[in-house]
């Protein structure tokens, strides 16, 4: 099969405005990070959702302001680049702006903190071009529970909880349960009078984690009509890879506490990539411990077969975490690399049609449905 031809593509996540926001280009073709213009034109990205998203290892006391400030930066760059970018808060926008030769940018918002416990911060941020909100990530929001939270079970959506999802419901935002408890998972595809998604995970059978999907949560999104789009991210890919990385951390604490730092800070690019280049040395050391366990992509086409067998190729879609988790697998180690999905699905007997809705019609069915 040909993997050059116009296949539409659509990733449900990414990270790069953490990396924008230091001034990071992404007009300019990279050899650092996994997204930049050139590269989503070369892999053939019609559409690529960009997260927002707060400081996951410190409380912000301002995350209206931050998440204002990362929006900015987002709409700056698509202004900058408006020959290429454009943003697009309907299903209709993002035909248009494909048909015109650029690419599709949605605007996301990775967890629930920054609404401050206020429904009215959901039009606020709708108002603002959020089309998709993760309602929980890192840390609990207060009115949902997360994958890694402790006591988890405890409530899993409150009584403000029904409320934020009955919001985003009426204001035709997507509500995204990665990162969610079991607990906060149930209760929302209960309350949601809309299809629901998984923007990045992948199949606990395949990899068993409380950041995966049971066969029982793939079935409840896919019962909603919605989508999980399968990760990249290596620990959601294999159990192979979760031991010797932990152990390589927990061997190399002080400076992983550092690149962690170093990673979501704020300074300078430039400065940050100095810093970040000193640990050359280190990141060889774990390239070479983890070579023999590294999923690549072939791996990712298993847990789509996996979803496929499971709950139909309907409910898959594409959630890659370029930019928000280091390495990627063999083969998909950036945007530009998505036809080699493309062509491992066809290997796997997918119809041209079935690939052409795993990649990414299937995501903008559902973004026609709930935000027109």
């Amino acid at each position: 099969m040909d993997t050059d031809r116009n296949i539409f593509i659509a990733d449900m996540h990414c990270d790069t405005v953490m990396q924008m926001r230091r001034g990071y280009d992404i007009s300019q073709r990279h050899d650092t990070y996994h997204i930049d213009i050139p590269r989503l034109k070369q892999g053939g990205v019609g559409l690529q959702v960009f997260a927002c998203s707060l400081n996951p290892f410190v409380k912000d006391d301002r995350p209206v302001d931050t998440i204002d400030a990362q929006l900015d930066v987002l709409h700056s760059e698509i202004e900058k680049n408006a020959d290429s970018l454009d943003i697009c808060h309907n299903s209709a926008e993002v035909r248009k702006t494909i048909d015109e030769g650029r690419i599709a940018v949605v605007a996301a918002l990775e967890g629930g903190e920054p609404l401050e416990n206020d429904p009215a911060r959901v039009r606020y941020f709708y108002d603002r071009g959020i089309r998709l909100i993760t309602i929980a990530h890192q840390r609990p929001p207060g009115w949902c529970t997360t994958w890694n939270e402790p006591g988890e079970e405890t409530d899993g959506l409150t009584d403000l909880g029904y409320q934020m999802i009955e919001e985003m419901n009426h204001r035709g935002i997507i509500v995204d349960l990665s990162h969610s408890s079991r607990n906060t998972f149930r209760k929302v595809i209960e309350a949601s009078r809309a299809p629901v998604v998984a923007s990045h995970s992948c199949a606990d059978s395949l990899s068993p984690t409380e950041r995966n999907l049971t066969d029982e949560q793939i079935k409840a999104i896919a019962e909603t009509g919605g989508v999980i789009g399968v990760s990249f991210i290596n620990f959601l890919l294999t159990p192979d890879f979760n031991q010797p990385d932990r152990k390589f951390w927990e061997n190399h604490a002080v400076e992983g506490e550092e690149l962690k730092s170093l990673f979501v800070s704020a300074i300078p690019e430039e400065e940050k990539e100095k810093k970040w280049a000193e640990h050359d040395d280190l990141f060889l050391q774990q390239a070479k411990i983890l070579a023999d366990v590294m999923p690549s992509v072939k791996t990712v086409v298993e847990h789509i077969d996996y979803i496929s067998n499971l709950a139909g190729y309907e409910h898959i879609a594409i959630g890659s975490d370029f930019d928000g988790a280091f390495p990627m697998p063999h083969g998909l180690e950036d945007c530009s690399r998505m036809p080699n999905l493309i062509e491992q699905l066809s290997r796997r007997d997918y119809s041209d049609g079935d690939i052409e809705k795993i990649m990414g019609s299937n995501f903008l069915r559902v973004m026609t449905e709930i935000c027109g």
